[in-house]
């Protein structure tokens, strides 16, 4: 199943700005999907140049919030509500941290989405349960959050060869983040669910 990356973060033209509409159109059109890989933005963010160590700001910013931020400026500016046949998938920012941003923004759409401009229809977690899937790698609290974000659009990975990822240990990080799940669940997270939405028989 094609799809196209797009910047992480959000883009110093935000997302919802006009002069993207002939793109989300096409997009749509063409049926493509949307990537937002953690690595991939359009400016320097995170400067790994000076250090020998693993940096915090790798961590923090490199793999979350440039996700982060995409996925609020996304939503926030109406383009899932405006392109209902659109899917993103968020790359290699893990899952715990999107229940409670989602309720974030679900609080404050509560409070004042009768006046916010673009106006959503509906809470914003609506449309992520919709038109958003999620890769994890080693992500035991997201999986305890999962029935708060719909599991059926998590996707476990590897993330094969590198080393943050868990090869060769992949079994059993399975085996212990995935421990108390039950086997129909652990089936769709580590298969079932990429192979859906990649239209990949198994």
């Amino acid at each position: 199943m094609p799809q196209v990356m797009i910047a992480a973060g959000v883009p110093k033209r935000p997302y919802h700005d006009p002069h993207y509409k002939p793109l989300w159109n096409a997009l749509q059109d063409l049926d493509l999907m949307v990537a937002m890989h953690a690595g991939c933005y359009d400016e320097p963010f995170v400067d790994f140049s000076y250090q020998s160590v693993l940096p915090q700001s790798l961590i923090v910013e490199g793999k979350i919030i440039l996700l982060e931020r995409g996925m609020v400026n996304l939503i926030s500016g109406a383009i899932p509500q405006t392109y209902p046949h659109l899917r993103f998938v968020l790359v290699e920012g893990g899952i715990g941290w999107i229940a409670p941003v989602l309720r974030l923004m679900d609080h404050f759409w509560e409070d004042h989405h009768k006046w916010m401009e673009p106006r959503l229809a509906e809470p914003p977690s609506f449309y992520f349960k919709r038109q958003f899937w999620a890769t994890f790698e080693d992500d035991r609290p997201g999986l305890l959050t999962r029935s708060l974000i719909n599991q059926d659009h998590l996707m476990w990975g590897s993330d094969y060869p590198h080393s943050e990822g868990t090869f060769p240990y992949s079994r059993q990080k399975i085996a212990a983040d995935f421990v108390d799940l039950p086997a129909s669940d652990t089936r769709k997270l580590v298969r079932d669910n990429a192979a859906a939405l990649y239209a990949i028989e198994v």
